[in-house]
């Protein structure tokens, strides 16, 4: 899901929620407060009406036969005047309470409740005696002391909200209770104009926050969306993408970060589009993260010089495509395990090749990880033969040559074409150790220079004191003797 998309959802339900909140508080406190109001609206007029009736007058009234005698009829009459006191009151009625039931006195006048025209039986008065079923808590407190219902209840007269007051007679003792009902209609409707207006509440925050998403997606997140396109064209390799910095914002500060961000990039990969064509990807990299300048620098490396023997003879014998083939399967053998050694391929002269240890990623004990890179070189031309099945006049067979010394590294060419590459007397003297190894009768040789390096646990054996091939230079020259498949390699 977009992120437009969450924030926009996100700021909706925060408006429902906190309207839905406000508005449900609102309510409840409105219809709490409306029904105490109605309660003691109530419970005032009981009190008054319980003393407007003559309690031994309503003691006389024990049967239906006197309900049309003039004590009836006066206490009728005052039932009906205190029902009109108030257009929400229903009924106003007595009852007294015998042997633990609630018994109607008089009850309010016949009344036409629903204005149908029409007195029905139901709109009667309830008869001297007639008992009222289930009565609540708080009518059997009334027979005591004034009380109210909490909360509408419902009966047969239909749903009301009623107060009692107790009646005495001349000597203070209570004879029975008057009640007086309200119609919960005029409640209702009060509590569902608030409901309504909290409806219209909901509805205003939620135009509200559709107009925040709105504005929120203009003002953030279209400049977002177009940092997030531009970041994806960065990723594809695309720098030209800019974006629009004007602003004082945050929005305005990430672009101009975006902005000297692709510029560094741009710069970073133009650098490694050109180094890219003369070195690996390790030595790159570490030339980048250093901010090595242009030129030479004198450094101290482990070099090693690989080649093959009797490659003229292999030139002669096979077709170029298969020559080519076979080339390339013994180079990436090589490669693959100098590099794997932490060693950097400087360059290719035909089949020999040039590594360097240490140089221009440091590398700890760079000459243990060039000795055991040339044990596995040798090990995996003699594998390669294996499993290339190739006649024993074919088969390939190369020689290392091991030394550490100062060395030149740097760019050379011109601005059009450059190398990097390391140069110097180290490097003719690693080749010139590798051509020894054929007047030694070894595949691994190594300077002394490279064993004092290197320390003790190298397994080579003194090869004496030889003078290198094309220099005045003698040197104290260290050998393997015996590797991997030297038997029958030749």
């Amino acid at each position: 899901m977009r992120l437009s998309v969450k924030l926009f959802l996100g700021i909706l339900l925060i408006a429902v929620l906190a309207s839905g909140a406000t508005g449900s508080f609102f309510y409840y406190q409105a219809r709490s407060a409306m029904v105490e109001s109605v309660r003691d609206q109530l419970l005032s007029t009981a009190k008054i009406a319980a003393m407007l009736v003559n309690g031994d007058d309503l003691k006389t009234l024990t049967t239906p036969e006197q309900m049309d005698s003039p004590t009836y009829q006066s206490i009728q009459e005052l039932m009906g005047i205190i029902a009109q006191t108030s257009a929400e009151y229903l009924f106003a009625y007595t009852m007294r309470l015998e042997n633990g039931q609630v018994r109607f006195i008089v009850d309010s006048p016949a009344y036409d409740d629903d204005g149908d025209g029409i007195i029905s039986e139901d709109e009667l008065p309830e008869p001297i005696g007639a008992l009222y079923p289930n009565p609540t808590r708080e009518m059997l407190h009334g027979f005591v002391r004034p009380t109210a219902e909490h909360r509408p209840h419902l009966d047969q007269w239909g749903k009301t909200i009623s107060a009692y007051a107790p009646i005495h007679d001349s000597s203070g003792r209570p004879v029975g209770l008057i009640g007086i009902d309200m119609s919960v209609i005029t409640m209702e409707e009060k509590l569902a104009a608030i409901r309504q207006a909290g409806l219209i509440s909901l509805g205003i925050a939620l135009i509200l926050a559709i107009s925040m998403g709105w504005y929120f997606s203009r003002s953030i997140f279209r400049p977002l969306a177009m940092l997030q396109h531009a970041l994806l064209k960065v990723g594809e390799g695309d720098y030209t993408q800019r974006l629009d910095e004007s602003g004082t914002g945050e929005l305005a500060a990430s672009a101009r970060s975006y902005n000297i961000m692709v510029s560094e990039l741009r710069e970073k990969a133009l650098m490694k589009s050109s180094l890219g064509k003369v070195l690996g990807a390790q030595a790159m990299q570490h030339l980048l993260d250093n901010q090595l300048e242009l030129g030479g620098n004198m450094h101290h490396a482990t070099l090693l010089v690989c080649d093959l023997r009797g490659f003229s003879r292999l030139c002669q014998r096979l077709p170029p495509k298969l020559l080519v083939s076979l080339l390339n399967d013994y180079l990436t053998a090589m490669v693959e395990v100098i590099q794997r050694h932490g060693g950097i391929v400087d360059k290719f002269v035909g089949d020999m090749v040039l590594a360097v240890f240490g140089h221009p990623v440091p590398l700890k004990q760079e000459q243990h990880a060039a000795l055991n890179a040339a044990r596995e070189m040798i090990a995996r031309c003699d594998v390669l033969n294996e499993h290339l099945s190739l006649d024993s006049d074919l088969r390939l067979r190369n020689s290392i040559g091991l030394h550490c010394g100062p060395i030149l590294a740097g760019n050379i060419g011109s601005p059009e074409r450059m190398e990097y590459t390391v140069m110097g007397h180290s490097v003719n003297v690693a080749s010139r150790i590798e051509r020894l190894t054929r007047a030694l009768d070894v595949r691994v040789a190594a300077s002394a220079d490279f064993i004092h390096a290197h320390g003790r646990g190298h397994g080579l054996e003194s090869g004496g004191e030889v003078e290198l091939p094309g220099m005045d230079t003698r040197l104290v020259m260290y050998v393997l003797r015996t590797s991997p498949k030297e038997s029958g390699s030749g």
